[in-house]
Formats: structure tokens, sequence, C-alpha cells
């Protein structure tokens, strides 16, 4: 017979399955780690985590985006707050925001190129459903930052994006000199971008 679980149980539960998928994320990443490991430690019978979620990959893919949603968040708080906001401290907020993902079990997934694989598995509408997500987060954070006439919010987020993924690259760039160069990268696109401010200052 079929355990029924009650709102509460069932929000337990999920909060134990994605603390146990945040640790094998960082641990094991997402082709070592399998559902006998994740149900193991959220202390769940194997049949139930169907229940919650149609594969491990969806739970990770929940996992990144809950984090994310945190990051952007805490972003938007940041840039709200901030009542002149200049190249300087918009910098300082993106560089912060950097170091806390390269910290963070997202980063190990990145550089082991699991991240393409993750996409892989994924239903299509599930991906759809970020990009909106993405975007709707881009458009709340930059309603707190000016962008300069005829400058696309578009090439602005992919220029951040390609600033990130530099990130994958510290040992190539050259770790001595990596956080120095970031916030110049960072500096360089908040003075190229933001109303009010010029580009030889």
């Amino acid at each position: 017979m079929a355990v029924a679980f009650s709102e509460e149980e069932k929000r337990f539960i999920n909060d134990k399955l994605k603390e146990a998928a945040r640790e094998c994320l960082s641990r094991y990443g997402v082709k070592k780690t399998t559902v006998d490991q994740l149900v193991q430690m959220a202390g769940i019978a194997k049949g139930s985590f169907y229940k919650f979620y149609d594969s491990k990959e969806i739970l990770f893919f929940t996992v990144l985006e809950d984090y994310q949603k945190s990051l952007l968040e805490g972003l938007a708080d940041s840039l709200k707050s901030e009542e002149d906001l200049n190249a300087d401290k918009f910098s300082e907020l993106i560089y912060e925001l950097y170091q806390k993902v390269r910290h963070s079990f997202i980063i190990n997934i990145v550089k082991d190129n699991e991240m393409e694989y993750l996409m892989r598995k994924l239903p299509k509408e599930l991906i759809l459903k970020h990009h909106l997500f993405d975007m709707h987060f881009a458009s709340e954070i930059f309603l707190y930052v000016k962008i300069k006439e005829g400058v696309s919010l578009e090439v602005v987020t992919a220029s951040l994006r390609a600033i990130f993924m530099s990130m994958l690259h510290i040992e190539e760039v050259g770790a001595k000199n990596f956080d120095d160069a970031l916030k110049l990268l960072i500096r360089g696109l908040a003075v190229q971008v933001l109303e009010g401010e010029l580009e030889n200052d």
C-alpha cells in the first residue's frame, strides 16, 4: 500500500533530498551520484524518491536553480539599497557574487563539464522555463541599474556570463593575478554600460 505523506512531511523530505543533492554534487558530481545514495542520505525509501522527482537530474537542476535564485535575490536587494550606484560599487557587488559562485558546489560541476551533460538529461520544457526564469531575474536586477542608452540588456548579461566563464581558466590566466584581473574586467564592463560613467575615467 502506498504511503501518503502529509504536506509537512513532503516539505521535510524535499528539504532532505535537496540537502543530500547539494552534498553529492559537491563531493561526487552529477554522473557519479546515484539515486540510491540520495535516498540513503535523505533517509527515505527509493520508491518514495520518484514521488518527488522523475530523475536525479531534475533534483540536481532544482537545487542549482534554487542556489542561483538566492544569489540573484541577494544581488537585487543589494542594488535596491544603493541610492547612488556607480561603477565601483556595481563592480564590488558583482565581484562578491562571482566569488560566492567560485567557492560553491556549482563551480565543480562546470569545471568537470557536467553542466552540458545535465542539460541533455532534462526535459526541454524545463530548460525553456529556466531561460524565462533567467530573463525575469536579469530584468529585475537591471531595474536598479541605469544602463546607457543604446546598450542591450542581453549583451550586458552575456558579457557578465563571459566574465564568469573566465573562472574556469584560472590556471591559464594565472592564479597569482586572477582576482585583480577579474576585478578589472568587471569594472571595465561597468564603466562602459552604466549611465553616468565615462569610459575614460
